[in-house]
C-alpha cells in the first residue's frame, strides 16, 4: 500500500501534510518549503512541484517572492482509520506563524489534493504575511473562488479550455447570482457541483487578473480580505475599481467571460494587424444627433459626442463588442483591448477624467504592438527562407511563380544580362 501510494504521489502530485514520525534528518529544504518524508527521490519532486506551483500563484498576483513564513510538508504513515486525507493547520513556532500540511499515506491517494492544499498555504501565508497568526487564534481562509479558481485555471493550462463545457453552462440558463456564489461553502457541495463551481470561479478569475492593473488589485483585495471577507461584493467593488457598479456591474462581467470561454475552442485566435483592424472598427461609431440623422465619431471626440443623449448606449453597446473580440483577439493586444473596454465603461456613466490620456497611451500601445509584430513575421519568414534546413512549403506558390516569370524574362534578356548570368554561374 505504501508504494502505491508513494508512486500515485509521486505521478499525480495529489499530497500534503505534517506530522511527527519522520526522522528529522529526511528532510528537504526548498526556499519556503521544508519536505519530510522518507522517500529522497519523492521529497525532491515535492519541492520541486511546491517551488513552480507557488511562482504560477506569485504571477497571478503580480508578487514577487518575499516569503516570511515557513510553510512545512511531511508525508504520514502512522495514521488511523477515519484520518483525514489531508491535515491543514496555523501553528506557532520559534520563527513566528507557520503553516503545517500532512499527508497520510494510508489514504487513498483519489482522496489526497495536494496542489490545492499547497495554492491555500500560499494565498493564506500571502494574506497574513505583515502580521501572521498568534498561536489558537482564528484566522480568515482565503477567498474560496480565488483558490479553486487558481487550481482550475493551472488545471486547464495543462489541458486546455473545453468549450463545450461552458457551452453547457449557458445552455442550462442557472447561473446564480453573483452573491450567493461568492457566499459559497464549497467542501459542502458534492463532487458535480463543486466542478461546476470551479469552472465559474476560474471565469472569474480570468476577469480580474485581466482587468487594468488587475493582478495588482487582486493583491490588494487579498491583504484586506480579513476585515473585508464579511461583504465579498463590497470588497471586490472597492478593489477593482472598473467593478464599481456593484453586484450588476460583475454579474454583467462575468456572464460575458463565461460566454468567451464557450466560444474560445470555435475560433482561431487573429494576427496582431486583423486585431488592431477590429479595434479601429469599433473605436468608430455612429450617434444619433438631436435634430435627426447620425453623426459618426472617434473613441477620442468623447468631449463632443457625450453631449448627445444616444451617446451613452452606442458607447455602452461598443463596450460589449469589445468584450465579444477579447475572446479572439492577438494575446497581445488583448491589453488593449480590456484598456478600451475600461475606458468605454467610463464614458458610458459620463466620466472623463483622465480618459484623453488612458487613450492615447492605448493607441500608442496599438501601434507599437503591431509594429513587433510584423517585425517578427518579417524576421520568421526571412529565417524560414535563408537559414532552415527545412521549409514549411508555406512559400512554395510564390516561389513557383517567381521562378516562372524569372524564366519568361529571361528568355527576352540581351546578351549584356546573358553574360552576366555566365559570371554568376561560374563565380
Amino acid at each position: 500500500m505504501k508504494s502505491a501510494v508513494l508512486f500515485a504521489l509521486a505521478g499525480l502530485l495529489t499530497l500534503a501534510t505534517p506530522g511527527g514520525a519522520v526522522d528529522p534528518r529526511e528532510r528537504t529544504d526548498a526556499g519556503q518549503f521544508t519536505i519530510y518524508c522518507e522517500d529522497a527521490n519523492l521529497r525532491r519532486q515535492v519541492a520541486s512541484f511546491a517551488a513552480r506551483t507557488k511562482d504560477e500563484v506569485l504571477a497571478l498576483l503580480g508578487e514577487s517572492d518575499a516569503w516570511r513564513r515557513p510553510i512545512v510538508v511531511t508525508f504520514d504513515e502512522t495514521s488511523g482509520v477515519g484520518t483525514a486525507a489531508i491535515g491543514f493547520r496555523v501553528v506557532d513556532s520559534d520563527v513566528g506563524m507557520k503553516i503545517e500540511i500532512v499527508v497520510h499515506l494510508g489514504i487513498e491517494a483519489q482522496d489526497l489534493n495536494f496542489q490545492r492544499h499547497l495554492i491555500r498555504a500560499v494565498l493564506l501565508e500571502y494574506i497574513y504575511r505583515r502580521e501572521g497568526v498568534k498561536g489558537g487564534a482564528s484566522y480568515v481562509e482565503p477567498p474560496w473562488w480565488v483558490l479553486d479558481g487558481t487550481v482550475e485555471l493551472l488545471r486547464r493550462r495543462e489541458t486546455g479550455t473545453d468549450g463545450d463545457f461552458f457551452r453547457k453552462l449557458i445552455e442550462t440558463n442557472k447561473l446564480p447570482p453573483i452573491e450567493n456564489f461568492l457566499a459559497e461553502k464549497p467542501d459542502q457541495l458534492g463532487p458535480t457541483a463543486l466542478a461546476v463551481d470551479r469552472a465559474l470561479a476560474m471565469c472569474l478569475l480570468q476577469l480580474l487578473v485581466e482587468q487594468p492593473g488587475g493582478r495588482g488589485y487582486l493583491a490588494s483585495l487579498l491583504h484586506a480580505w480579513p476585515e473585508n471577507h464579511d461583504d465579498p461584493i463590497a470588497a471586490l467593488t472597492k478593489a477593482f475599481p472598473s467593478l464599481s457598479g456593484g453586484a450588476p456591474a460583475i454579474q454583467k462581467w462575468w456572464t460575458l467571460n463565461l460566454a468567451r470561454f464557450a466560444v474560445a475552442d470555435r475560433f482561431q485566435a487573429m494576427s496582431a494587424v486583423d486585431t488592431d483592424r477590429q479595434i479601429a472598427a469599433l473605436l468608430s461609431f455612429e450617434v444619433a444627433q438631436k435634430t435627426g440623422g447620425a453623426r459618426r465619431f472617434t473613441i477620442e471626440q468623447f468631449a463632443e459626442y457625450l453631449k448627445l443623449p444616444a451617446s451613452r448606449q452606442v458607447i455602452a453597446r461598443q463596450q460589449v463588442a469589445l468584450a465579444g473580440l477579447s475572446a479572439r483577439a492577438n494575446g497581445l493586444l488583448r491589453p488593449v483591448v480590456a484598456e478600451y473596454q475600461e475606458v468605454c465603461a467610463l464614458l458610458a456613466r459620463g466620466k472623463t477624467h483622465g480618459v484623453a490620456a488612458r487613450l492615447e497611451q492605448a493607441a500608442q500601445l496599438r501601434t507599437a504592438v503591431v509594429r513587433r509584430a510584423e517585425e517578427i513575421a518579417d524576421y520568421l519568414n526571412w529565417f524560414e527562407a535563408t537559414q532552415m534546413g527545412s521549409r514549411s512549403h508555406a512559400f512554395d506558390n510564390y516561389l513557383k511563380t517567381a521562378n516562372e516569370l524569372s524564366e519568361q524574362d529571361r528568355q527576352h534578356r540581351d546578351p549584356v544580362a546573358g553574360y552576366l548570368d555566365e559570371l554568376e554561374r561560374q563565380y
